[in-house]
């Protein structure tokens, strides 16, 4: 492994917004479709090698899920959140103009009788389901798909995880729009991420005894 490679990937991710139309989404051959759902199918999985603290099951020990929508989802959904509950937020725009996105959930733990053993789980549980969408976000960014890690806004909605089959106790950590770069399309508005540019160091603090 080159670290330099590592700190290159890190410092190249960076957040683009990608807006289009649900009235005229972004359509992916089949051709690339293939080359890229494998990329981010493969990201994914690698993607859970990230660390975590306590087993959410006995079956599925991860305490995160992923749910992908590939394109032809995504285009039905921005048509849906659009016409049928009259959306005005960008998520219809985001949905119209990506490749596919991931939608990943972190699950809460069953109630425990000492709070503050169930608050230290389910602070576990959260950091390491962000770990895992940064490693997702670096491996696309690796292999040269633009990505954007929504909070997800309508679609984090009991309504919205009833409609595409998720579990309404899950909690949404992230929507992943992914671009994929043989489908840009000039009629797209791309916004840069708005804090790229107020990065520092400052907050690191050298510490002795």
């Amino acid at each position: 492994m080159n670290p330099a490679h590592l700190h290159d990937v890190i410092k190249a991710r960076k957040t683009i917004k990608v807006l289009g139309s649900p009235e005229a989404p972004t359509r992916i051959s089949d051709q690339v479709a293939e080359v890229n759902d494998a990329v981010v199918r493969e990201a994914v999985q690698t993607a859970g090698m990230a660390p975590f603290h306590y087993a959410r099951s006995k079956d599925l020990a991860e305490p995160w899920r992923a749910y992908h929508l590939w394109n032809e989802d995504t285009n039905s959904l921005a048509l849906y959140l659009q016409n049928e509950l009259g959306v005005q937020t960008k998520e219809p725009k985001l949905l119209a103009a990506c490749g596919s996105v991931v939608l990943i959930t972190w699950l809460p733990q069953h109630p425990f009788s000492q709070q503050e053993k169930q608050r230290k789980i389910e602070e576990e549980h959260i950091a390491a389901t962000s770990a895992m969408t940064q490693n997702l976000l670096l491996l696309l960014t690796a292999h040269g798909l633009g990505n954007y890690w929504s909070s997800g806004g309508i679609l984090r909605s009991p309504e919205l995880f009833e409609k595409l089959g998720i579990p309404v106790e899950e909690r949404l950590m992230g929507a992943i729009f992914v671009e994929y770069p043989e489908a840009t399309n000039p009629n797209h508005e791309c916004k840069p991420g708005a804090l790229r540019n107020q990065r520092s160091l400052k907050w690191i603090k050298e510490l002795a005894l």
